[in-house]
């Protein structure tokens, strides 16, 4: 018996070393991010799944949570983003807990339907990153 233990042994090893699948993903499940200092309590939620040709899946989300610098909010800050559409692999290494399997969903529609008019693409950096981008644009 003690001969058939190295073939086992490696089947074991190359199973732990395989690249684990995505996340499973979908539309109305809200997730903690990895956030910034300021953000009192950040999550996001999943609003739409799509597919472009040079990027791939587009995870849409709606971002509560946050608080953002923006001249034009009242009080000089916005505490959330309707819609943000982020590439699978950016949104899925900035997640950090799912928090609910389903939650009624925000209100996106006017973002969504703007980013698909101009033909967006999908930011390809963290939710942190794209949050302190947006401040940055919100502010000038």
């Amino acid at each position: 018996m003690v001969p058939m233990l190295g073939p086992l042994l490696a089947i074991i090893l190359m199973a732990s070393i395989s690249p684990k699948p995505g996340r499973a993903l979908q539309i109305g499940q809200e997730w903690e991010f990895t956030a910034r200092p300021g953000d009192p309590h950040p999550t996001l939620v999943i609003v739409r799944m799509d597919s472009l040709p040079k990027v791939g899946e587009v995870i849409h989300v709606s971002i509560r949570g946050v608080r953002l610098r923006n001249p034009r909010a009242p009080g000089g800050h916005s505490d959330q983003m309707a819609h943000m559409p982020f590439s699978r692999t950016a949104l899925e290494g900035s997640l950090t807990r799912l928090l609910h399997e389903s939650v009624p969903l925000p209100d996106f529609e006017d973002g969504y339907a703007q980013w698909k008019s101009a033909r967006g693409g999908a930011f390809a950096i963290s939710v942190r990153e794209a949050l302190d981008f947006m401040e940055k644009t919100l502010s000038q």
